[in-house]
This record gives structure tokens, C-alpha cells and sequence, in this order.
């Protein structure tokens, strides 16, 4: 008989549902025997209640629902103190989360601006460097033209010295040499050479290109004598 308790005991489960619930009390009215052995194999401080000490008369047990779980759970409380810890530590957990939230944005802005900053130095620093080289070419070429013009400028006072030397003054030969400047200029024409004979005019050029100019704003008056 006590084979047939401990499987019964064993294959319906009883002694898990009395250590999940956490029993305490065990409501006894026959075969004290089998609840003592689940009390001992449980290992649960049981407290057992007998028939004749049941305080609920079974007059009224018509009165109770039918569908009544007398099963009483119980509800852990967790200490005031420990409360406090708990929302303490979470608080202080939340803030340093918002804090670190807070500084990263922060760094983020600040990484960012100083990446667009030295971006804009570096574009800063490009465009000075290039304008300083354009400047440095206009410098050197306006110094290459400045020492041109000083070169042809002293050709031409050498060329203008050897024609004032043979030159004589008078007033058709100003009047004709006045006009051949002034046509020489108005067409940007080059020369290396002048000469005038009463009323012959002798114009050397300075190339071909000149030369070749010259003819297209020649006057009919004057005659080609030579290239």
C-alpha cells in the first residue's frame, strides 16, 4: 500500500504544486498517513490541520462557490529602504544615460563644426595660394612687358637720335613726318627705320607681319617701292 501512495504521490504531481505554491497549511480529513508522507518528502514546514479541528463548519460549505481556489498566494513586499536604493540607482543610472546622451550630441556638434572649419581653411588656403601664383605670374609678366617697352623705347630714342642727327627742320617736312607718326600710330604699326627726303618717305618695318599690316591701310597717294 505504501508503494501505491509514494507513485501516486510521485506521477500526480503534488509535491511540485505544494513547493510552487509555497504551502503552508494542509487541511487533513482522512488517511493522515499519506498526507505525513507528503509533508516529509515535500521538506516543506507544514502545519497540518486535522478533521475535528477544521474551524469551517460543514454546514456552510453548501454557502461557498463552487468554483472557490483556496489556494492563498502571497505577495512578496520589498523593503522601503530597498525601494529607495532600486529608484536611487535607476535615477542615477537615467541621468548618466541623458548626461552621456547630452555629450555626445554635444561632441558630435563639435566634431562636426570642426571638420566644416577646417574644411573652410583649407578652401581658404587654396584660393590665397592660387590668387598669390596669379599674382606672382601678373608680377612677372608685367615685368617681362615693362623691360620690352624699355628695350623698344631705347631702340626707338637711338632710332630717333639718328634721325634727328641728318634731319632738317622745315615746315613741309615736320607736316609730313607729323602725319606718318600719327598714321603709323593710329594702326599700331612698327618700325626700325625712317627716313624722308624732301618728299620721299622711307619706312623700314620691324617684321613682315608689320610690313604685310601696313599695305592694307596704305593710301593710294603712296607708292610701294620696295619690300
Amino acid at each position: 500500500f505504501c508503494d501505491n501512495i509514494e507513485e501516486f504521490i510521485n506521477k500526480s504531481r503534488i509535491l511540485e504544486l505544494l513547493q510552487h505554491y509555497e504551502s503552508k497549511i494542509l487541511l487533513s480529513t482522512k488517511a493522515h498517513e499519506i498526507f505525513n508522507l507528503i509533508s516529509a518528502k515535500a521538506k516543506l514546514p507544514f502545519k497540518m490541520i486535522q478533521e475535528d479541528k477544521i474551524a469551517l463548519s460543514k454546514h456552510s460549505i453548501h454557502h461557498l462557490d463552487k468554483n472557490a481556489n483556496f489556494i492563498k498566494h502571497y505577495k512578496k513586499y520589498l523593503p522601503w529602504y530597498f525601494k529607495f536604493i532600486f529608484l536611487f540607482a535607476l535615477s542615477f543610472i537615467i541621468s548618466i544615460v541623458v548626461l552621456s546622451l547630452i555629450d555626445f550630441a554635444q561632441y558630435q556638434n563639435a566634431k562636426t563644426t570642426h571638420i566644416q572649419n577646417e574644411i573652410s581653411q583649407n578652401k581658404i588656403y587654396e584660393i590665397q595660394e592660387k590668387q598669390s601664383q596669379e599674382l606672382k605670374a601678373n608680377i612677372e609678366q608685367l615685368q617681362l612687358e615693362i623691360q620690352t617697352q624699355n628695350l623698344l623705347l631705347e631702340k626707338y630714342s637711338e632710332q630717333l637720335s639718328k634721325i634727328t642727327q641728318n634731319f632738317k627742320a622745315d615746315k613741309n617736312t615736320i607736316l609730313i613726318l607729323t602725319k606718318a607718326i600719327a598714321w603709323l600710330n593710329d594702326h599700331s604699326l612698327r618700325i626700325s627705320n625712317l627716313m624722308i627726303d624732301k618728299t620721299l618717305i622711307t619706312i623700314k618695318f620691324s617684321n613682315e607681319e608689320d610690313f604685310n599690316k601696313a599695305l592694307q591701310f596704305t593710301s593710294p597717294q603712296f607708292s610701294l617701292i620696295s619690300q
